[in-house]
């Protein structure tokens, strides 16, 4: 497939909601990054929710394949099923990376805040700064302080980046809390909306759609380019004219899917030894994150949401017991920093260089009732030039501003949760434990070229750990085409019983619908980590050659991983979306996913839709092209053809689609797909202002 150098849009919206409420999530603080009443903005709102949907089901159902005592959750409820009257709960924890002064105990606060912006523990602390590789438990070594990653130490959902001038000081520090997979789904519908946003917030015009893509990877659809979520631009806590900024959150458990999967698995109830019920004090925040085996202890985030989380499922403080859920829209968000004990060289009131960029201060529920709290996403603490000092002029608590962190230790970050009561206490579980037998987890569903660029991209880190690009991948979905054969995929799995290299001992995949099927190729060992893991570990990747026939159910899928000699497990859900062949009319050449075999009758056949190659012609019309006849000029996609018709290409070979056709006997390779009209744009603005999308049926055999 040709990489072409212009991004295009990327195939987004064919995710699909099982809605039973009539509810759908909305986007973080309910932002509207493409407009309000746009095509773009639609898509864009029905990809998030159905990514959400995913997210909450693979949360509910808990670790079934390989940990014991860690049923499906009972008092945790996805909206988009089931969306009662409730009452909201803010869960508030300081945005300053609360490991650090456990795990440093004799640091100064000065010592403190250097290490919360620069990573570099051992040169700040004068000596080895390792940590235990099991702060729950006995540890099995000292490893280097983790998350690992260029901003990988913070760790509590919210990352900044600080910019200085030629002196040395502080003019501005970027917050933000944005997670990633918002960013990878922006890029879905539009890449280049993704860089003009990058521009504005960072204030950098000189940043590029190259600047942003994965190298080495192509979108399969398009051939346009892949999202890198560590591209120079959202990497490290340094930002200047050439590199650095933080638009999103990058540090591996800093994600929203964490977030949901820590509080659907805080729900369940958890024996506690010293109440003798299952009521956790706050003091016992820590050990109930450990006797349950979710997030992070230590952290200021982890325990703290969810030992709250837990507490109002258990109702001892809130009138009863309850269920709960992530208030809409889920989310991340920066609190207004408390400005007391700031002071200005003039006087002027600090808050004053508090400037929100994205995200709002109040927000109103889906009913117009006010939100607690702030939902900012992202924030700037900036002088401005007409000023005669810096940031770094302004002092808190009598000392100056030499490090973001200062700033960052003023305000709260937060999370909302909503609540109904429940009809009964939940049952109580004791700690979870290992599973004996273990089955075959699966974890991650990949295009292959996708996987192997994420994993053979080293990621830069102050203490220099191993840990590939991929630990930077997320939940959000690969979508596959009805009828596309022969894909090459890529599926993780937690798995102790496959030895790679011995087919003997490799699973089955199989999936929720009998009309894809998969086979496994080859295994390797792989190491990184799964996005919301704080350490890299090791686990098996299945090379797979995946085919989904015609009639497979659209929407979200679920993936079953099969050990030798075991029954079928529990799916994983929602870890791809199977879409209708869609065909936009602003996309050139899209790939369809099927693969032409000489021998093999291939037909497509229109279904339904309506696009223009010519925005000016007012009526919209089908595959069989402009109504009018007009013959498309050389340079068209198919000359001498009617313009707007759908046409094919296989192997460099192309022909006339329509309203239906077989494509030419002989032929071999990829499916390709295409309105007719200007390619390069030798008539006009070419494909850019083209209308529209037909979706069509291809029958194989």
């Amino acid at each position: 497939m040709e990489t072409k150098s212009k991004s295009e849009p990327v195939m987004g919206s064919a995710a699909v909601e099982n809605t039973n409420s009539g509810f759908h999530f909305r986007t973080p603080a309910d932002i509207k990054d493409f407009g309000a009443g746009t095509s773009e903005q639609a898509e864009m709102d029905s990809l998030w929710s159905a990514n959400l949907d995913g997210f909450t089901q693979q949360g509910m159902l808990s670790n079934r394949w390989n940990t014991s005592n860690t049923p499906p959750t009972t008092n945790y409820y996805n909206p988009v099923q089931n969306n009662p009257a409730s009452t909201v709960i803010p869960v508030n924890w300081s945005a300053f990376p609360g490991r650090l002064a456990y795990n440093y105990p004799t640091a100064t606060q000065s010592q403190l805040n250097e290490m919360a912006d620069t990573g570099a523990m051992s040169a700040v602390m004068k000596n080895p700064a390792d940590i235990s590789n099991n702060p729950c438990g006995t540890a099995t070594e000292e490893v280097p302080y983790f998350p690992y990653g260029p901003r990988g130490w913070q760790d509590e959902y919210c990352e900044w980046a600080v910019t200085r001038n030629s002196a040395g000081k502080i003019t501005r520090i970027d917050f933000t809390c944005e997670n990633p997979e918002y960013w990878n789904s922006l890029w879905m519908v539009n890449p280049d909306r993704v860089v003009q946003l990058y521009q504005q917030i960072l204030n950098k015009p000189q940043i590029t759609i190259q600047d942003l893509s994965l190298p080495n990877a192509a979108n399969p659809v398009t051939g346009g380019p892949v999202y890198n979520p560590l591209n120079k631009w959202n990497s490290g806590t340094v930002s200047n004219s050439t590199q650095g900024g933080a638009i999103h959150l990058t540090s591996t458990p800093n994600t929203l899917q964490t977030e949901i999967g820590l509080a659907t698995a805080a729900t369940v109830q958890r024996n506690n030894r010293e109440t003798g019920n299952t009521f956790w004090p706050s003091s016992q925040f820590n050990d109930l994150l450990c006797y349950a085996q979710y997030g992070q202890r230590d952290r200021n985030s982890d325990p703290n949401i969810g030992g709250n989380v837990n507490q109002v499922v258990n109702g001892a403080s809130v009138g009863g017991p309850k269920v709960v859920t992530l208030a809409d829209p889920p989310g991340l968000y920066i609190q207004m920093p408390d400005f007391s004990n700031y002071q200005t060289p003039d006087g002027t009131p600090a808050s004053k260089f508090w400037r929100i960029v994205r995200g709002s201060e109040t927000l109103n529920d889906q009913s117009g009732a006010k939100l607690p709290g702030n939902f900012i996403l992202h924030a700037v603490f900036e002088v401005p030039d007409n000023y005669p000092y810096t940031v770094e002029d302004i002092k808190i608590s009598g000392q100056n501003i030499a490090w973001g962190s200062q700033v960052a230790a003023t305000f709260k970050m937060q999370i909302v949760a909503s609540a109904y009561d429940a009809t009964s206490q939940p049952q109580g579980y004791d700690a979870v434990g290992d599973l004996s037998p273990s089955y075959a987890q699966p974890l991650q569903f990949f295009y292959k070229d996708y996987f192997e660029a994420m994993y053979n991209t080293a990621v830069p880190n102050p203490v220099n750990h191993p840990i590939p690009l991929l630990s930077n991948s997320t939940y959000v979905p690969s979508v596959l085409f009805r009828s596309a054969n022969n894909l090459q995929m890529v599926l993780t799995c937690d798995t102790r019983n496959v030895t790679p290299g011995d087919a003997s001992t490799y699973p089955t995949v199989s999936f929720d619908d009998t009309n894809i099927t998969a086979v496994v190729n080859d295994v390797k060992e792989v190491s990184y980590a799964v996005p919301g893991n704080s350490q890299p570990s090791t686990y098996k990747a299945l090379y797979l050659t995946v085919n989904v026939g015609l009639a497979t159910a659209i929407g979200p899928r679920a993936v079953f991983v099969t050990n030798k000699g075991q029954d079928k497990g529990t799916p994983m859900p929602a870890l791809f979306n199977v879409a209708p062949t869609i065909v936009r009319a602003n996309i050139k050449w899209q790939n369809t996913g099927v693969n032409v075999t000489a021998g093999t009758p291939v037909a497509i056949t229109y279904q339904s839709g309506l696009w223009t190659a010519n925005p000016e012609f007012k009526n919209l019309y089908d595959a069989a092209g402009n109504p009018l006849n007009i013959k498309a000029k050389p340079g068209y996609t198919l000359p001498g053809a009617n313009e707007g018709a759908l046409v094919g290409r296989v192997g460099g070979e192309v022909f006339l689609v329509g309203m239906g056709a077989r494509v030419p006997g002989g032929l071999s390779g990829a499916l390709e797909l295409c309105i007719n009209d200007d390619l390069n744009g030798i008539y006009g603005a070419g494909f850019t202002d083209n209308i529209g999308s037909i979706t069509v049926a291809i029958h194989i055999g």
